[in-house]
């Protein structure tokens, strides 16, 4: 990491790690190359059961680590580094997943547009596919044809003209957002959904909260997607929890009449995909759902 410059704020690197030591390593390492100076890299083990905060402890023994007991989920993750960020002095925080790689001036980038954007709390950078490097993921979202639906600008797409502006956006996913610390000292994400739409949530109340939420085109990032979910040996878990999210989701800021649509959407959706054998783990995740206590864990 390159000695840090006074006279720029102070910028805090949050990476969550989950027994992913391969990914986070490379993470980590791509972040040192970062140019922007004055800024710290906070790793935040998730409660990880396989060694990996003893090697990364081992590699990168100049790093700060914060180990968590448990894993609780990527908002309980997110929330207790924004903590420890903002009780160190940040002055913005970069959240991020340890499955990611950086074009080296992905920060400068950000902060030019957050500093340019008159209310602007949050900036998301343009993220590519991992596999293909020149292919976007992401370049942020918006809502369609109800408004719990999300669509993600430019997924698959070549990058081009259209994604090479600055845009106010809807959404953006939480794979890596910066943030100010008037944003991360207000606003936090909500620690009882597990996984999934705990995303879509910390956007509806930044947001809700009176700032804006803009996409930087010429910060680059590339995201191995959905690494935890697709090596997992649990994958029908991870859609049980999609569906507890979903309800979660809806109960907060929309109604049931609008979760049932949707509901229905997503089966007949999985059907045509002929994913018939995760329907129900992910209706027994609805069903936990809405039997949960309002503003409670399931």
């Amino acid at each position: 990491m390159t000695e840090a410059n006074s006279e720029q704020p102070l910028v805090y690197l949050i990476v969550l790690n989950w027994n992913g030591f391969e990914d986070t390593d490379e993470c980590i390492r791509s972040l040192q190359q970062v140019s922007y100076s004055n800024q710290r890299i906070l790793v935040v083990d998730n409660g990880s059961s396989d060694d990996s905060p003893e090697r990364i402890e081992e590699t990168f023994p100049e790093l700060a680590l914060l180990r968590l007991n448990e894993n609780k989920g990527i908002a309980y993750g997110y929330n207790r580094g924004m903590e420890a960020a903002l009780a160190n002095g940040a002055d913005y925080l970069v959240v991020m997943n340890n499955d990611l790689v950086f074009h080296s001036d992905f920060v400068t980038q950000m902060l030019k547009v957050q500093q340019n954007w008159s209310g602007c709390g949050v900036v998301m950078p343009k993220i590519y596919y991992y596999e293909a490097p020149e292919v976007i993921w992401s370049a942020g979202g918006r809502t369609r044809w109800m408004p719990s639906n999300v669509l993600l600008r430019g997924r698959k797409q070549k990058d081009g003209p259209a994604y090479a502006t600055a845009t106010e956006l809807d959404f953006a996913p939480s794979c890596c957002l910066l943030m100010t610390a008037d944003v991360a000292g207000t606003v936090s994400f909500d620690e009882d959904y597990f996984f999934y739409y705990d995303d879509w949530d910390f956007c509806r109340q930044v947001r809700d909260a009176g700032w804006r939420i803009v996409f930087a085109p010429d910060a680059h990032i590339w995201h191995k997607v959905s690494q935890s979910t697709q090596n997992s040996p649990n994958s029908l878990r991870w859609w049980r929890i999609l569906g507890q999210s979903c309800v979660r989701y809806h109960r907060k800021h929309h109604n049931h009449a609008l979760l049932l649509v949707y509901v229905a959407w997503v089966v007949v959706r999985e059907l045509a995909k002929g994913n018939i054998k995760s329907l129900p783990s992910y209706l027994q995740g609805v069903f936990s759902g809405v039997r949960a206590e309002v503003g409670g864990s399931y």
